[in-house]
């Protein structure tokens, strides 16, 4: 479909969108990534200095997801509906910087949890927020791919960062680490939130991309004779069953990809040393990378599939850890390949079903809320399969749970699609 005003879409022959689209990828590339992705290499040197454990060291993570539910719950999404994304952003990114200074610093333990507090407010907005939110309002087609390309580059950016900063706390120290990454996100990610982010196409005079595809076209015109584009917030929380399953969905899958943390702990349970189990977990990550992008991809093709090829090879993986792993380590690291996938479908797919079951309209304030269920769960799976091993001595129990979760995440998944579909109904027959 031709308009006279899309030509207007490009600037210098490049949709504005894809520059703004580069730039949030640097900036996950490096802010969220030093939140969580490169956090766990400094436990042990920041533990020795200050004479602490690393759960010690560690509990500023559990503040960091916290202080983020908090932030979700009580202004996160309303903050990034109404202020212009990149005083947000620089905010944002301007508090992890801060709090990474303030950890090259720290005296003591305390100063962490001080920090924790700073990552938790500016990640409510970096981790669970913006990439979903500002894809959505700068592209209109493969809004799932790319959502799992710039969620992709935390865990490209723990692969690559990872061992360059153990190599700085062995030979000059931790402090230096923090401050390493402090200044590049002071330096490069705050000028690119406010040079290059903007809120929405219309303030560059844009259309979002893809805006006149047929199938976009179609979808409009459905939503203009509904009267709106999707479901508001008002009227998702006055009829909230679709609400609160999309909350279920999101808090199983939070809850059950942190049994990731204890698989080194699994594999030395059945009597292989730690490296194993450290391998382990490494598979889960680069599985997740490669899962971010697979699932994004399906998740514009269709919302279930997407969440089946998410979900149901981790039951089969976590099955051949139990069972097979203690005979052979093969099996372990292709568990931990299954369980990749569903590592990718908190980042990648929680979003895209949210948009699928409430559409545009106040999706931004709706998955705000939805996100308050997201760190929490974190938080609490922080310790949920210890205790389970504690009360049962074997890590089977846990297994089972939590490949119990992941089949209820699919009941969940259809539940909610349904829920959306009969409120939209509900909706269009009152109007």
């Amino acid at each position: 479909m031709s308009s006279p005003s899309a030509p207007a879409q490009k600037s210098g022959g490049i949709f504005y969108g894809w520059i703004m689209f580069v730039a949030l990828c640097i900036i996950m590339l490096f802010a969220c990534c030093f939140t969580f992705n490169t956090a766990s290499i400094y436990y042990t040197a920041v533990g020795s200095e200050f004479g602490v454990g690393s759960a010690s060291v560690g509990l500023y993570m559990t503040i960091i997801y916290a202080t983020a539910c908090v932030a979700n719950l009580l202004w996160a999404g309303k903050v990034l509906e109404t202020v212009d994304v990149r005083i947000v952003l620089t905010i944002a990114c301007g508090l992890v910087g801060v709090a990474l200074l303030v950890m090259s610093n720290a005296q003591n333990i305390y100063w962490f949890y001080a920090a924790g507090v700073l990552l938790g407010i500016a990640n409510a907005w970096l981790l669970w927020l913006i990439v979903p939110v500002m894809v959505g309002r700068w592209f209109k087609k493969n809004t799932g791919t790319l959502i799992g390309i710039a969620m992709a580059m935390t865990s490209i950016g723990g692969t690559v960062f990872s061992p360059m900063l153990s190599q700085v706390i062995t030979n000059i120290g931790w402090r230096t680490g923090y401050l390493i990454e402090a200044l590049i996100v002071l330096i490069v990610c705050i000028p690119l939130s406010i040079l290059v982010m903007r809120s929405r196409p219309e303030d560059k005079g844009l259309k979002p991309l893809g805006w006149d595809d047929p199938k976009v076209i179609e979808a409009a015109k459905q939503a203009e004779a509904a009267g709106q584009d999707g479901i508001t917030l008002k009227q998702a929380m006055k009829n909230p069953t679709a609400f609160i399953l999309c909350c279920i969905f999101a808090g199983l899958a939070n809850l059950g990809l942190t049994m990731n943390y204890f698989f080194p702990s699994f594999a030395q349970s059945i009597g292989y040393d730690l490296a194993t189990g450290s391998l382990v977990a490494s598979c889960v990550m680069f599985a997740s990378l490669a899962g971010k992008l697979i699932l994004g991809w399906l998740n514009d093709r269709s919302i279930v599939v997407s969440n089946l090829v998410g979900c149901i090879p981790m039951i089969f993986g976590l099955a051949a850890m139990m069972l097979l792993g203690p005979s052979n380590p093969m099996w372990l690291y292709l568990g931990g390949v299954a369980f990749g996938l569903f590592f990718a479908v908190q980042p990648t797919n929680v979003p895209q079903v949210v948009r699928s079951v409430f559409g545009n309209v106040s999706y931004g304030r709706i998955f705000g809320y939805v996100s308050v269920v997201m760190p929490l769960c974190a938080a609490v799976g922080s310790t949920f399969w210890g205790w389970i091993y504690d009360m049962s001595g074997s890590y089977n129990v846990a297994f089972v749970v939590d490949m119990c979760f992941s089949a209820l995440c699919i009941v969940v998944l259809l539940a909610a699609v349904k829920a959306g579909k009969a409120l939209r109904e509900k909706i269009a027959r009152e109007k």
